[in-house]
C-alpha cells in the first residue's frame, strides 16, 4: 500500500466510488466522465493540475500527462494512471470501449470541450447534473476533521491579527498579514479573497481592501479562510477601533442575536429557508432587514462556496453532517456594517459549532 495514503483515507474514496457506482446505474450508464478538480479531488486524491477522471463499473482511470504520473500513481492508489501526451480525451474510447451511455459533468465543461467529447463518443454522450456534489453534501468524518481544522487555523490567525489592528494600520495591510498567518499556521492557501473593510465601507458584503485608514469609531469587517488539506475555512468577525458608539453597538448586537436565533434553529431534518427565516424575523423584528442583502449562510467543503444554499429560497433539507456557515449582517449605506458568521456541523438535535473565535464585540 502507498505510504502516502493511511488504510482509512483509501476506505473513504472507495465509499464514495461505489456510492457514485450505484447512481451511475441508476442512471442507465456504463461510464462517467470527471473534469473538474474539486470532484477529481473527491474521488481519487490526486491534487495535480491537469487530468479527467474515467470510471467505469468495473474500472477506475486516471488519464493525465508526463508531469502528473508519479504524483498521481502515490496520490491515487486503486486508480489506472494512463499517461497521454497532448489531448486527453483521446483515450476515452479506449477506455470506455463499450456501447453504452457516458455521463459527463455538464455545469462544468465548455462547449468547446462538449464538442471535443462528441467527436470522440459519438452519440453515448449523458449530461449529469451534480452527481459529485450531491455526494459532496453531506462529509465523512474524514472531512468533517480536516474543516475543524482549517477553521482551527482561521481561529488563531485571527487571535494572532488583533495585536497588529490599530489606528493608522490600512485595511490592505491587514488582510495581507491575516493572510501570512493563515499560511504560516498551516494552510496551503487562502480559500478566498480576504475581506477587510471599514468605516462607511463596512456596508460592502464583498468589499475589497484598500488603502484605508483605520480611524477612531470605525467597524472593521474581516471575513477570512484558509484552505487545509484541501478544505476551507470561513469566518468573519466585525471589530470596533477605539471607541463603540452607542449606535455599532447596537447593531452589532442585533446581528449577533440574530446568528444565534440561526443557530439554534439547525438540526437534521429542517428546511434551509427556516434556518434563514430565524435569521431574518428576528432582524425584522428590530427594523433591521432590509439592510440584510444577502442569504443567511451556503455549505462548506472543498469549496467556500458549496450546497446547501442557507437562504429564503432553498428547497434543500438539512441532513447530519452537512456543514454550512451562519452569516447574517446588516449593512447600511454611509453608515458601515456588522456580520459575524461561524461554521457548523448539522446534527440530528442540533449542531455542533466549529468556530470558536470570540464573538462579543472586540474594542481595539
Amino acid at each position: 500500500m502507498n505510504c502516502w495514503r493511511e488504510w482509512g483515507e483509501i476506505m473513504d474514496y472507495i465509499a464514495r466510488i461505489n456510492k457514485l457506482r450505484r447512481m451511475m446505474e441508476d442512471g442507465g450508464m456504463e461510464g462517467l466522465i470527471i473534469t473538474r478538480p474539486e470532484n477529481r479531488f473527491y474521488l481519487s486524491g490526486f491534487t495535480g493540475e491537469d487530468g479527467i477522471l474515467f470510471i467505469s463499473l468495473d474500472k477506475l482511470y486516471l488519464v493525465t500527462d508526463s508531469r502528473y504520473v508519479e504524483q498521481a500513481a502515490a496520490e491515487s492508489p486503486g486508480w489506472q494512471v494512463v499517461e497521454v501526451a497532448g489531448d486527453y480525451l483521446k483515450a476515452l474510447p479506449d477506455l470506455g470501449g463499450g456501447q453504452g451511455k457516458v455521463g459527463f459533468e455538464s455545469r462544468h465543461i465548455t462547449y468547446d470541450l462538449y464538442h471535443k467529447l462528441a467527436q470522440h463518443l459519438e452519440g453515448r454522450l449523458k449530461p449529469c447534473v451534480s452527481m459529485v456534489e450531491e455526494l459532496r453534501k453531506v462529509k465523512d468524518e474524514e472531512e468533517l476533521a480536516l474543516i475543524r481544522k482549517a477553521v482551527e487555523i482561521g481561529d488563531a490567525a485571527y487571535r494572532d491579527i488583533l495585536p497588529f489592528i490599530s489606528i493608522g494600520v490600512t485595511e490592505r495591510e491587514i488582510a495581507v498579514e491575516l493572510e501570512r498567518l493563515l499560511k504560516v499556521k498551516g494552510c496551503s492557501r487562502i480559500a478566498f479573497d480576504t475581506i477587510a473593510v471599514s468605516g462607511i465601507r463596512a456596508s460592502l458584503p464583498h468589499g475589497k481592501p484598500s488603502s484605508k485608514r483605520l480611524e477612531a469609531g470605525d467597524m472593521l469587517t474581516l471575513d477570512f479562510g484558509g484552505v487545509y488539506e484541501g478544505y476551507a475555512g470561513d469566518t468573519t468577525r466585525t471589530i470596533a477601533i477605539g471607541e463603540a458608539p452607542a449606535y455599532l453597538r447596537n447593531v452589532y448586537q442585533r446581528v449577533l442575536e440574530a446568528q444565534q436565533a440561526a443557530i439554534r434553529a439547525v438540526r437534521a431534518g429542517v428546511p434551509c429557508r427556516e434556518v434563514d427565516g430565524a435569521a431574518r424575523d428576528y432582524l425584522k423584528a428590530h427594523g433591521l432587514d432590509k439592510y440584510f442583502a444577502h442569504s443567511t449562510g451556503h455549505g462548506l467543503g472543498l469549496q467556500v462556496h458549496e450546497e446547501p444554499a442557507v437562504g429564503a429560497r432553498s428547497e434543500m433539507i438539512l441532513q447530519e453532517n452537512m456543514v454550512i456557515t451562519i452569516e447574517p449582517g446588516v449593512y447600511i449605506t454611509g453608515w458601515g456594517g456588522v456580520r459575524i458568521e461561524d461554521v457548523v456541523i448539522v446534527k440530528e438535535t442540533g449542531c455542533e459549532i466549529v468556530t470558536k473565535a470570540e464573538k462579543a464585540l472586540v474594542i481595539l
